[in-house]
C-alpha cells in the first residue's frame, strides 16, 4: 500500500467531533481547507457573504472547544477520492 502525505491546507475537507463517543461520529465542526472551491460556490449561490464565513470553513485548525463528557474527539478527514480517515484521540480534561 502506498502513503501519500498532504498538507492540512491541501485535503477537502476534514471534520470534528468534539465529544465522542465511540459508536457514531457527530460533525461539531467542519471545514474544506480548498479555498479555490468557494469562489465556484459564491458564483453558484450569486449572493453576498461576508469573507470571515469562507476564511472560516478554510481554515485547517479548529476553533477552541471545551472537553465532552466522553473524553475523547474524533476528527475525520476525506481525501480526492471521498474515502475518509478517522482518529480518535483521547483528552486529558475530561468532565
Amino acid at each position: 500500500m502506498e502513503v501519500h502525505h498532504k498538507r492540512g491546507d491541501d485535503v477537502p475537507a476534514w471534520f470534528l467531533d468534539t465529544d465522542y463517543n465511540g459508536l457514531s461520529f457527530h460533525v461539531c465542526q467542519a471545514f474544506f481547507p480548498r479555498t479555490a472551491a468557494w469562489d465556484n460556490l459564491k458564483r453558484a449561490l450569486k449572493g453576498e457573504y461576508e469573507d470571515s464565513v469562507w476564511e472560516h470553513l478554510a481554515k485547517n485548525v479548529s476553533v477552541p472547544f471545551e472537553a465532552g463528557e466522553h473524553g475523547q474527539i474524533a476528527v475525520k478527514v476525506i481525501d480526492d477520492r471521498g474515502n475518509e480517515l478517522m482518529v480518535v484521540k483521547t483528552l486529558k480534561e475530561a468532565r
